[in-house]
Parts: C-alpha cells; structure tokens; sequence
C-alpha cells in the first residue's frame, strides 16, 4: 500500500470515533482529525526552526508557533497527558512516552498501546519529535511541543475498542484517567473524546478534582457527523459542557476546527452563548500525524476533527507553561483566551469564541509592565507594551551631552507583565541625542533678521524689544500666494522684551521675558558665534520661554541678583506624551571696576530643576532624578585693550544634587561636578571702521564628575520566584570633551549689504568622542530694503 493510498483510507476511517456513555454504546462527537517582546531568558541559541519538517503542518505557522521556537521553548519539562485509545510508541513517539503510562480501564500498564489509532494521532499532534535531520520522509512533521513528554493514559479495552469505527469509553474509566493524571503530576490533560452525553457525577468530580490540583484541561467542542439532523452544533457537545460549570475556573478550554482559511469548520460544533467565553479555534484539517501500526516505518495519517484542534492547543498551551512556569493553569488559559485572533464579527461570538491561538501575541507582555526583581524602583509599573518607549526614556543633553555614556548597561532590562512572565527590555534605543553639531537653521535666521526697538516713556522707565523678522519672500508671497497664505500667519518671532525702571541713581529693577540670562544682564552678544551659547549654567535655561527679575546697584563695585525661570518640554516627535521640565536660577553677580577699560565680576547662585537633572530629561524606569539643585560659582573678565579691541573671559563650576526617584533603575547619584570656560577677544576696524573680528576658545558645560548604580536582574529563578540582582556603578560624565574654536568677521553697510564670515572648528561635537572632529564655514549676505 503506497502512503498516499493509506492516508486516504485513514482520513475517511477518522471521521467515526465515538465515544460511549457510561454502561453502554452510544454515537456522536470527538472524531480524530488531523519583542514586549523576548521572554527572559532566551534560550534559543541561533536554531533555525522554519524546516520542511515544521512547514508539513502549516497549522503551526497559522498560530504563529514560530514565535515560540525562536525563543527557545519547545515543551521541554513540560508533561501533558493524553486520555485516549492508547499511543503506540512509533518512530516519532519514540522517546516522548512517559514511563508512567498505563491503561487504566484494565489496570495493565503493559496494554498502553493504541488500539484504533486515535490517541497516537493526538500525540503525534502535540509531541512527534524533531527529526528532520534523520528522517527522510517527503511528509515529515513534528508535534507542537516536540519536546514534551506525553503520559499516555489508555482508558478504553480493545473488547470496547476493536477498531476506530467501534471504540467506546466508559465514564468511570474516564474518570480514573482524570485521577491517574493528577496523581502523576501532569501539566495539561488532553481529552480528545466526547459526545453529546453529559458527564455522569463521578467524571465531573474526577474532573473537579483535577481543576482543583492546577491542571490545565482541553476537550474538543465535537464533530458533526453527516448523519446528524439539521441544526446540530450550534452549540458546544454536552461531554463539553464542564467547561462552563463554575468550578471549572476558566481552566477547561473548548476546542473548535478552522480550515486554512481560518473558517470554522463545516464538521466543527460551535461555541453557543454559554460557552463562547472559554472556546478557542485552532486548525483541525487535514493534519499530518504519525500512523499508529506496530509495523510503522516513518508512516504518516491525515487527520481533521476538532480532536486535532484539541492535541494544538494543548501543545501550545505547554510552550507557555515551559516559557513561564510560574503561570497557573487557569492564567495559561486567560492568556490563551484574552491573546487569541478574533475571527467572525468583532469581539466574543457565539460561532468563533475568543478566536484563533495565536502563540506570538501569547508570548507578547501583556497589561502593565512592571520593574522586576527587589532592586531601585522596584515593581514600579512603566506602561505597557505599546506605550514603555514613550514612558521611559533619556533625552540627552546639557552637561551630559549629546549622549549617555550608560547607555550600554540599560540595553537589557527586566520586566514583569500583569502575568508576573519576565521579559527583557533593550532600552539603550530610548536614550535620544539632541543635536550634537551646531544648528545653522537657527543661526542663518539670527542676528541678520533681528529687530530692535526701544520705547522709552520718561527718564526713568524705558522698554526694550527684539525679535525675529523674516521678510524673505514676502512679495512673491503676497503677490502669487495670497490667497493659500494663513490670515493668522506672522514674519515675527521670538520676541523679547524687558521693562527696566530706576529707583534713584544707583539702584535699577528690570523685568524680562524671553531673554537669556546673558541678556538680562547685558553681557557679551552671542550673535557673532556659530556655536550656541553654551557655557555657564544659564544655558540650561530655555531663553524663549523665560521670564524674570533683576536688581541692580551700580557702583563702582556694583551688585546684581537676578532671578529667572523657564519651562519646556520634550520635542513632541520623540514622545506623545507630554514631557515637561522647569528649571529656576538665582543669581548673584558682584562686578568690580578696576578701571575704566577692566572689570572683573564674581557669580554664585542656585539653580533648581524639575524634572530634569543638568539639562538632561528622563522619565519612568530611565529617570536619572526627578529634579536636581545646583550650587554653582563663576567668573566673569572684560579688558578692553584699546577703544577698539578687548579680551574677555568666562568660567563656571557648579555642584549638583539629584533628587532621586522611585520609579528608576538608576540610584545613588553621587554629587555631580560641571564647569565651562570661555575666552575669546574682539577687534575692530582692521580694514574698515565698521567691521569686527572675533576669535574665541570655549568649552560647553560639561559634566566631568560623578556616578551612579544601575540595578537589574541578572537571573530569575521561576520555580522558587527568586531574583538575581546586578549593581552596576556607572561614570556618569560624558566619554568626550567638546571644545570650539571660532573666528568671525564682518563687515556692516557696504553699499546696504552685510556681511559675515564665520569659521568653527569643533572637537568631539556635543561631548561625544566617537563624533568625528567637525569643521564648518558659513558667509551671510544681508540687506535691508
């Protein structure tokens, strides 16, 4: 007989199983048929799973098992019994019985065997071993769960069972079956028996008792057979109908048939209105499985039925429970349920249930993550699958750089899902860089498009304006595209202003709004340098949302305070949500005259973050403090060397204190140290009156001292739920040290034009060592008219 004439015979013979009531024959349902995110920690070692062996059974790929395989979980460790008409241990079953399995209707473990070759099918489903290496058949499969192992309870007699047209089973035998699997600690019990008889009392209690001991069980919704009457299946088979008993606890999953098209199958029974709630679909056509004849050579069988739908949903259900052990059987269940594909009209149905298994969604993190272990932050919740990203993250910048030099230690981070399951979260991706070289954009539309304008209202008060004016293009705009231009739009922004008033001679209060502190207090104009102005901690104030106050007593020894504050957020397309800081700083400045041409100033003062530490921001498991405070202290230098050139110096340092925060893997921030420099001189009238030349050396604020400890777990023990904490103690200063070196000259009005030349040359742009050294040259043209 060829292979393709006995798997014909064998498909047609599969369709009459039948399983007996108690005492007696009887007819119907249960025929044979054929990141997140990556779970911690991963097994696979680089195994390539996609075979000719696993594309046998495309069922395996409509539930996307695959999933599981790449992870390394194959059912191993994992036990699942098998009520049935006995397994023959054939060449894919060899190794996989259990050494354990009995015939419990006779009492003779040594009439295990398979009397009809039902149950060998239903083991080959969900255990035929991976073989493809040595098994040359055309037609080879492997089971779901190649690795588990199957306890084969026989449960019928070969007087009750002499062929597959003829097998019946008694309810107590059923019943000590249920007994016997519990009592040899199985994982899942697989029934693939039914008809439309209800259980008599002392299956069901064998049953409860079984749900009672944790296991998790899996019974087919029945076969319609072509001798039933109009109507039949609309609802799940009354051998089925435990599952919806209350004592069932959600752990008796329901099996129902799709094709390859996941369209319920013509032969498959229903959910109905009682039992849609725990009825899955898995495929139940045309699915290869292994012959159960003593004389097998690699011989295979197709089978269809709702058994087959059964065997794959408890092999599925054993790669969760190898994946995380910890789960009980009623939550392995609830994911299988809650994760599954709906199919049919959207949500729960009475035809599909909950809908297909879906292993990858599975397998997935579900509901609220939470840190794992018992180190910083613990079980502190981060999002969920779809939202961590946006809830947990470094956006870098200030005295830390252009980078995070830990980077590298969040790149495997443990967490739990509301399923207590483990996965690893590589959040090294959620540390974003702000721009580390210079922004030319901002610069081209910067001191050239500036306006000015003061109005002064009596000797004492005046009010000083500036803002941006970009008029390019504007009468071909208004000319030719009037009509789709905004009626709201403006050519103005970033404006400026500050109220000052004069209390007496010597004494002045000033009030500002979107004005840097360098402008507040009249210092040196950044304009005339490519590179932002970055030194002194006043840059980790936002100039365009500041507002503040000044007082002033001049002298020849003259005292300033200032305070200011400014608030902003995260760039939106980094994060959707909202993510603000504000930032506070007091100043002191004490200015000496030496003389006319020399003065020197002295600055100590406070600055207070919120919800950032030295200009960096971060939330959730990442946040490196909720907040920080700053003690710092600076110097500040003029000589002007001659009417037309002067030389000019800065310099800061400042110790920070982090506030800590609960929610972060990152603690025990040690005091952090940060300085900048600045130098640099100015000249004019080399070739004209009106031009100038510019030369200056500076470093941004950098951090160059501290550290931290970043907690994560190493291992976790699932059986005794014990976690193996690591404690990391990172630098916290960035690896490089940016310094710019620039040169600038203009010339203003010749002929109407101006013009601007600026040379930088920068080292490690934004601190960031690995970023080549950066050369650039810009010349602006600008004119008014």
């Amino acid at each position: 007989m060829t292979i393709r004439n006995l798997l014909l015979k064998s498909a047609s013979a599969f369709a009459f199983f039948t399983l007996a009531a108690c005492g007696g024959g009887g007819t119907g349902g249960g025929s044979s048929s054929p990141a997140l995110n990556t779970p911690a920690p991963p097994l696979n070692n680089g195994t390539n799973f996609d075979t000719a062996e696993y594309r046998e059974n495309s069922a395996l790929a409509q539930m996307n098992i695959l999933t599981a395989y790449d992870n390394g979980y194959t059912g191993n460790g994992i036990l699942v019994a098998v009520i049935d008409s006995g397994v023959t241990e054939v060449p894919e079953l060899e190794g996989q019985l259990h050494s354990a399995s009995t015939n419990v209707a006779n009492l003779d473990p040594n009439d295990a065997d398979d009397f009809s070759g039902h149950g060998t099918a239903i083991a080959g489903v969900i255990a035929s071993k991976r073989d493809h290496n040595t098994n040359n058949s055309p037609i080879n499969m492997h089971g779901v769960a190649f690795d588990a192992q199957i306890l084969n309870i026989n449960a019928t007699t070969s007087a009750n069972c002499p062929d597959l047209d003829n097998c019946s089973f008694f309810h107590s035998d059923l019943a000590n079956a249920y007994d016997y699997a519990v009592q040899h600690n199985a994982d899942i019990i697989n029934e693939s028996l039914g008809s439309n008889t209800f259980p008599t009392i002392g299956l069901q209690q064998a049953i409860q008792r079984a749900v009672a001991a944790d296991k998790l069980i899996v019974q087919p919704a029945g076969n319609i057979e072509d001798t039933d009457p109009a109507g039949t299946g609309t609802e799940i088979q009354g051998s089925a109908r435990v599952a919806i008993a209350n004592w069932a606890n959600g752990q008796i999953i329901v099996a129902g048939s799709v094709d390859s098209n996941n369209v319920i199958s013509d032969f498959s029974y229903r959910a109905g209105e009682d039992a849609k709630n725990i009825y899955l679909v898995a495929p139940g056509e045309q699915f290869t499985t292994p012959d159960h004849l003593t004389n097998n050579s690699f011989e295979y069988v197709f089978t269809s039925g709702t058994s087959v739908s059964t065997a794959l949903i408890s092999g599925a259900a054993a790669l969760l429970m190898q994946a995380f052990p910890n789960l009980s059987a009623a939550e392995i269940a609830d994911i299988l349920f809650t994760t599954a594909t709906d199919l049919g009209v959207p949500g729960v149905d009475n035809v599909y249930g909950r809908g297909l298994v879906n292993i990858e969604e599975a397998f997935t993190a579900q509901g609220q993550l939470s840190l794992a272990g018992n180190g910083f932050g613990e079980t502190a919740t981060i999002g969920t699958a779809n939202t961590v990203a946006s809830q947990n993250l470094i956006y870098s910048g200030g005295a830390f750089g252009a980078d995070i030099s830990f980077r590298d230690n969040l790149s495997n981070v443990m967490v739990t899902d509301k399923y207590d399951r483990s996965y690893n979260i590589d959040f090294s991706n959620s540390v974003y860089n702000p721009q580390a070289m210079i922004d030319l954009d901002r610069f081209m539309t910067g001191a050239m498009s500036t306006r000015r304008h003061d109005i002064i209202f009596d000797e004492k008060t005046n009010v000083r304006m500036a803002w941006q004016h970009d008029d390019r293009f504007n009468e071909i705009d208004k000319r030719y595209f009037s009509n789709h231009l905004d009626r709201h739009r403006t050519n103005t922004g970033q404006l400026r202003m500050a109220i000052s008033h004069s209390l007496d001679n010597t004494k002045s209060v000033s009030f500002t709004a979107g004005m840097s502190l360098p402008e507040m207090l009249e210092d040196y104009r950044p304009d005339d340098y490519i590179a932002p102005n970055k030194h002194g901690f006043n840059m980790l104030l936002n100039p365009a949302e500041t507002i503040g106050v000044s007082y002033k007593n001049n002298g020849k020894t003259t005292h300033e305070i200032a305070i200011a504050t400014s608030e902003g957020s995260i760039p939106r397309e980094i994060s959707q949500v909202p993510i603000n800081f504000q930032n506070t700083m007091v100043l002191n400045r004490i200015e000496h005259h030496f003389t006319n041409n020399l003065t020197a100033s002295f600055d100590f003062g406070l600055l207070t973050e919120k919800g950032s530490v030295l200009g960096a921001i971060s939330t959730g498991a990442l946040e490196i403090g909720r907040g920080a405070r700053t003690g710092f202290v600076g110097g500040k230098f003029n000589w002007n060397i001659t009417n037309k050139s002067n030389i000019f110096a800065r310099v800061s340092y400042g110790l920070t204190k982090v506030d800590g925060s609960s929610t972060s893997i990152i603690d025990q921030i040690s005091t952090l140290k940060s300085y900048s420099y600045l130098v640099g001189v100015k000249t004019n009238g080399i070739i004209r009156n009106n031009d100038q030349l510019s030369i200056s050396f500076s470093q941004p604020l950098k951090l160059h001292g501290g550290k931290g400890i970043i907690s994560t777990v190493s291992n976790r023990d699932y059986v005794n739920n014990n976690y193996t904490m690591s404690y990391t103690a990172v630098p916290l200063a960035p690896r490089g040290t940016e310094r710019d070196i620039e040169l600038a000259y203009t010339i203003a009005e010749i002929m109407g034009v101006r013009a601007q030349v600026n040379f930088l040359y920068q080292l490690n742009p934004g601190h960031v060592q690995s970023i080549p050294n950066s050369k650039n040259i810009l010349i602006r043209l600008g004119s008014r008219f």
